[in-house]
């Protein structure tokens, strides 16, 4: 097979600004054109190595390491050495998993690999930028294996803020049937800083309309006005209610979110002292 150097060096240079421009879309990192060009075209030198048989020696992996560094450093904008460590490591994962189909479709297909590398290429930056990639990976944070991911999460109630250790959980599709707002269900005692102590200090496994009557009758008006009573039926219990306080924002991974409703509960009680609440996935 005639290969001209002139086209393949042109053929590498898209490829690696496309493979740059997706890992850019991937990490949320600042895109730079020129920048990525210029790592586009390290790239595409070194593999012009191919067309020079002295210079072969140049393949093996510790050089193909020092390029893929190289290419990185030149390419992105970033903050410190554990931002370019994890460019290098998504650069490195984009580059395996195209190398790895591209492969495959032209061992399976007898296609040629020119023909094969840029439509996959530029498939993939397609699925990563149109959203699809969004998507999907909303789907696969809400199954189960995220099921036992913790995070700490700050709730702003007024001028007082409280730390929660949450627990992320896939049943927890709670939502006041009023404003839609999600619920995020809390363990009351982290609240005692917020709430008189005659709503501390309840049993809020067993609601019902008069006990609701009397803890609202304890409010001040500033916290009344945050009240919700959350109807919802489990296993066991068709009228289930739960009362809520609504939160000024929550702050989780450094973005705040706001109209979440805090459901009160004794977690504590349940002998789950290693979170004190319990999220969606989808608060992430």
């Amino acid at each position: 097979m005639i290969v001209y150097a002139e086209y393949y060096f042109v053929h590498n240079l898209l490829a690696n600004y496309m493979v740059l421009k997706t890992t850019s879309r991937i990490v949320n990192n600042n895109f730079s054109r020129y920048k990525a060009f210029a790592g586009g075209f390290i790239g595409a030198l070194y593999c012009m190595v191919y067309f020079i048989p002295s210079m072969i020696f140049l393949y093996n992996i510790l050089m193909k390491i020092i390029f893929a560094l190289l290419i990185v450093f030149i390419s992105f904008e970033y903050k410190g050495i554990k931002e370019y460590l994890k460019l290098l490591m998504v650069f490195y994962i984009v580059n395996m998993f195209l190398a790895g189909s591209i492969f495959y479709i032209v061992y399976c297909s007898g296609i040629n690999y020119i023909l094969v590398c840029l439509p996959l290429i530029y498939a993939t930056f397609f699925i990563v930028s149109s959203g699809l990639f969004d998507r999907f990976y909303k789907i696969i944070k809400s199954i189960n294996v995220f099921k036992d991911l913790k995070n700490d999460i700050t709730v702003k109630i007024e001028d007082k803020q409280v730390v929660f250790n949450t627990l992320m959980d896939t049943g927890n599709l709670l939502k006041d049937p009023v404003s839609q707002n999600p619920v995020m269900i809390v363990d009351v005692k982290k609240l005692e800083d917020v709430l008189p102590q005659e709503l501390v200090y309840v049993d809020y496994s067993v609601m019902n309309f008069k006990k609701v009557d009397y803890l609202m009758s304890k409010l001040s008006d500033a916290i009344s006005s945050r009240f919700r009573v959350i109807p919802y039926k489990v296993v066991g219990n068709e009228d289930g209610l739960l009362i809520g306080i609504k939160a000024d924002y929550i702050e989780i991974q450094g973005h705040k979110k706001g109209n979440i409703i805090l459901g009160l509960s004794n977690l504590s009680s349940d002998d789950m002292n290693a979170y004190d609440a319990i999220i969606n996935p989808n608060f992430i």
